[in-house]
């Protein structure tokens, strides 16, 4: 075995470990969502069904891809996404068919958002919104307090970071940053579409 081989030849072990990360990062991620989602339970109307925030083209790292190929093999072998215009992943009936190994982004869907976000002066300023069907039944998101928040950005550059080392130990690209880079459509898991 030379040594760019062995440079590419995927880390087994490297690779687990990154799964287990993602999915303590996931679990972490929904304790605060749920902490957040009982804080506005007056407010969110998001059931099955309701698919207001579950878009078309979404895209994911490719750790959350692996999670989503290695628990729901038959789903992607025989089934047939949604029809474009909603998230591949619903089913008829709007509910998530890989809802316990969904994607970071929309673990966080529907409540009050809020990103710190440069603008053009080079400032830092604060940017709020929330899904349009749970604006009702609370205050407007401008006068929350912060932790009564979803801050968009710190489970991102640990979900980044993560995928990063999960392609280095896939043998991806020799440490090179662009194949991690590469996100994958949501649709393209499916064999056939």
């Amino acid at each position: 075995m030379g040594l760019f081989e062995e440079l590419d030849a995927p880390d087994r072990a490297g690779q687990e470990i990154c799964r287990a990360e993602l999915r303590a990062l996931h679990a972490t991620i929904d304790l605060e969502v749920a902490r957040l989602a009982a804080r506005h339970r007056a407010r969110m109307r998001c059931t099955i069904g309701c698919n207001a925030c579950c878009a078309d083209d979404l895209t994911v790292t490719s750790i959350e891809a692996d999670r989503i190929r290695s628990a729901h093999p038959d789903l992607l072998a025989r089934g047939r996404p949604h029809a474009p215009g909603a998230c591949a992943f619903l089913d008829e009936k709007g509910a998530c068919r890989i809802y316990a190994d969904r994607p970071s982004v929309c673990r966080s869907q529907g409540l009050p958002l809020r990103a710190l976000v440069e603008n053009e002066l080079d400032e830092i300023e604060e940017r709020r919104d929330i899904c349009p069907v749970n604006l009702a039944g609370g205050p407007p998101v401008d006068v929350l307090r912060e932790d009564d928040c979803w801050l968009v950005g710190p489970a991102e550059l640990k979900l980044r970071s993560l995928d990063d080392r999960f392609v280095a130990a896939a043998g991806g690209g020799r440490g090179s940053r662009d194949d991690a880079d590469e996100r994958v459509p949501l649709r393209s898991l499916f064999a056939r579409d």
